[in-house]
């Protein structure tokens, strides 16, 4: 009789290591995978763009810190986190001499730079496995007051990525400064305040090799 009793405990310990498996550990991997490969495109983005555009993996730790504090689900983060590093894919449509015009841009040059985020979601649609994330990748420049309702990971992206174009270019206290003034207008004021939480409690002392375009992994 035990040794029956312990082969049922064996079998169903058997069983809920396979369950564990199938239900948490590899789903965890694939997605890393998936964050690897595309990964690779935001790199070329960025390459193209001599470091303006497409740089991700300072923001997708930042933004999955962020989207915590948020309470946003786990598959929710995941999400968020593909299309950080397929938000700027469409600049591949983007023509050189715009992308990476020494001057001020145009009106034309401006709107045709605006349609990357378009034509990135259209590129994410016809990616498989990821092209439920498009519709965030569409909204990644979202406006708070414009659309106030756009899924929350949109407006966290959005945010970040401003914040973070304007501390490479100023300083974080800066970047920070243009977040609080245009809470409730641009940006999505629990993302602001989440945000401003997380950032808190990190030291940018080097922020200079955050910030390091991928020009200089070649």
């Amino acid at each position: 009789m035990q040794g029956t009793w312990w082969a049922i405990v064996t079998a169903l310990g058997s069983l809920l290591a396979l369950a564990y498996y199938a239900f948490v550990v590899a789903p965890a991997r694939l997605h890393r995978l998936r964050c690897e490969g595309l990964r690779s495109f935001a790199r070329l983005i960025e390459l193209r763009t001599q470091g303006r555009y497409g740089k991700s993996e300072t923001l997708a730790d930042l933004a999955v810190a962020v989207a915590t504090r948020l309470g946003m689900r786990l598959h929710e983060r995941q999400q968020m986190e593909l299309a950080i590093y397929l938000r700027d894919i469409g600049m591949v449509a983007i023509p050189y001499r715009v992308l990476n015009k020494p001057t001020a841009l145009t009106r034309g040059e401006r709107a045709l730079l605006q349609r990357h985020a378009a034509i990135s979601a259209s590129i994410t649609e016809q990616i498989p496995g990821v092209s439920r994330v498009a519709e965030i990748v569409r909204l990644h420049h979202v406006v708070y007051s414009e659309q106030p309702d756009a899924p929350l990971s949109a407006h966290l992206i959005s945010a970040l990525d401003d914040w973070l174009r304007v501390a490479e270019s100023a300083n974080h206290d800066v970047a920070t400064s243009v977040l609080k003034q245009e809470v409730g207008t641009r940006y999505h004021p629990l993302v602001v305040q989440a945000i401003l939480s997380e950032l808190s409690r990190r030291s940018w002392s080097g922020w200079s090799d955050l910030t390091r375009s991928a020009a200089l992994w070649l």
